[in-house]
């Protein structure tokens, strides 16, 4: 016989779950909590029937919290889950529940909610105090478990697809997935044609998303890859789409419902490119597979942007929660943010600009809106299973990116650098061979003024940096040595007309009075500068 009364409840809950998992089917949660009670009572009351009178134990009327956690880590598949795959902190981990039936059938669920419910199964007055018990032993017995990594592994509804054979594999508790599309995959899923006899129109959703793009196949294609992207949570597409336009009813709203719908309930979360960077925002994205933000606000500026290039990229990012351990998290999924107007971001290094795909909508529904292609088709079960056979069963790991794509991202580089548009203005008229940095930064200060406003401009040294890390950009530029000072010699002997240009007045000639242009133009040099030289 155990030697403590705590003993003594333990070795009958471990018999009593025996029996249940010896049965052919497992017994109701009902019965297996009156078979442990049963053990329980009858070992207490053979402990009792020989003990002292003050030395009896108390009867036992419910389940108490170690009961519930070891009947919860031996009926069901509970895990704690290194969100980061590098964590040895099992503080910084979180629990999970595989679900073998229900809405998440097939994944590992996080939600405390559910998982309290699950545990009430075995104690329905199960208090919040009592939970937070049984969670803490359950994070001292499971065992800890990554999340799949297989890049060709896709959760739907109804299965995991294999991306890679094209076949639908049954879900399994040893593949750890936290999120899933909410759409069954369906081998005979075709484009249905959908009538309106209101205004006799008909409908198809390959149609639609050729008309949202105006008929331009290359970004039709993109927009289907996205669509793919959005639920195929464990490819590095180290890119998040941006769709742009700052006029309204162009279909990104619309296309946004359809990602929404397709990737389903729970599946998804909406951060807007502002909040990345505050406290306790990113704890959403936790058991979710994408990001999808209808609308940022009208000038966002972003002035951190690590947590958004770690999400995008895939990379470890430390989520605080409120009143509960901060975990380390790898996001597994991909981003979709809409934008009526270019966001400011601080950040204008080159590895920021890698993870922008930005896809402009240039067509306009005002004309012909028609609510019920989002109130209603995208949300009829044949349009999505045909949408997720769509994407499933097409062939990329990366992006086909059109040349539309790529001159948006342009843009937005030079929108949100000043110095890059800068540079993309005067490189070409500059005519000295050796062209000093000093007279660079005057130069920009006066184009700031004109074309950007007058704000406050940079320093001359973070302006300097500046044009070093874009001077790569320019072949016939270098500078090979941004400290030392260089003679200029007749490098400089040319007349630069953007002096007159742009009033530099430190800059004409301090020796001719005259009106001669190409002699005003033609500065008294000092004997050496630091500076860029024409190749």
């Amino acid at each position: 016989m155990a030697r403590t009364y705590e003993e003594t409840i333990y070795d009958a809950t471990v018999d009593a779950v025996n029996d249940a998992l010896a049965q052919p089917k497992l017994p109701s949660p009902d019965e297996i909590k009156g078979n442990i009670l049963d053990n329980s009572r009858n070992a207490v009351e053979m402990y009792n029937s020989i003990a002292q009178p003050r030395a009896k134990w108390k009867v036992p009327t419910e389940l108490v919290p170690f009961q519930v956690a070891y009947v919860m880590s031996r009926l069901h598949y509970v895990a704690l889950i290194n969100m980061s795959e590098v964590e040895t902190n099992p503080d910084r981990m979180v629990l999970g529940v595989y679900m073998d039936e229900g809405n998440d059938e097939g994944i590992y669920t996080t939600n405390e909610t559910t998982i309290r419910s699950i545990a009430r199964q075995y104690k329905r007055s199960l208090s919040r105090k009592e939970f937070q018990e049984m969670m803490d032993i359950l994070r001292e017995d499971v065992p800890t478990v990554k999340r799949c990594e297989e890049q060709n592994l896709v959760p739907v509804n109804n299965g995991i697809f294999d991306y890679d054979a094209k076949k639908l594999l049954p879900f399994t508790p040893d593949k750890i997935f936290v999120a899933k599309a909410k759409i069954d995959y369906n081998p005979n899923a075709r484009n249905v044609v959908i009538h309106n006899s209101l205004d006799g129109t008909d409908w198809d959703v390959e149609s639609w998303m050729n008309e949202i793009t105006d008929n331009n196949q290359g970004l039709t294609n993109l927009l289907w890859q996205v669509l793919g992207a959005i639920i195929r949570l464990n490819v590095p597409w180290n890119k998040a789409c941006f769709m742009y336009s700052e006029s309204g009813n162009n279909g990104k709203g619309t296309l946004c419902a359809l990602m929404r719908k397709l990737v389903g309930e729970g599946s998804h979360t909406s951060i807007p490119l502002n909040d990345f960077s505050k406290d306790f925002m990113l704890e959403p994205l936790i058991g979710v597979s994408a990001v999808i933000v209808d609308e940022n606000d009208v000038g966002t500026y972003i002035d951190k942007a690590g947590n958004l290039k770690a999400v995008i990229t895939h990379d470890i990012v430390q989520i605080n929660r409120k009143f509960k351990e901060p975990i380390s998290f790898k996001f597994r999924g991909f981003m979709v943010q809409c934008l009526n107007e270019m966001p400011r971001v601080k950040d204008k290094s080159d590895s920021f600009y890698r993870r922008q795909l930005f896809i402009p909508f240039t067509k306009c529904f005002t004309d012909v809106e028609r609510k019920y292609i989002k109130d209603d088709y995208l949300c009829r079960t044949e349009v999505l299973e045909y949408v997720l056979y769509r994407v499933l069963h097409m062939n990329y790991y990366e992006f086909d990116v059109p040349e539309e794509c790529k001159t948006a991202l342009e843009e937005y580089k030079e929108f949100n650098d000043p110095v890059r548009q800068f540079m993309s203005e005067i490189m070409s008229e500059l005519q000295w061979d050796f062209v000093p940095f000093t007279f660079l930064y005057d130069l920009y200060k006066e184009w700031y003024k004109k074309y950007v406003g007058k704000q406050e401009v940079k320093s001359l040294q973070v302006f300097i940096k500046d044009v070093l890390n874009l001077l790569k950009d320019y072949p016939d530029w270098s500078c090979p040595d941004s400290k030392k000072a260089v003679r200029p010699k007749n490098m400089m002997d040319k007349p630069e007309w953007m002096i007159d240009e742009y009033k530099l007045e430190g800059w004409y000639s301090t020796t001719y009075k005259g009106n001669d242009l190409d002699k005003k133009c033609c500065p008294t040099k000092k004997s050496s500068y630091r500076g860029i030289l024409r190749v």
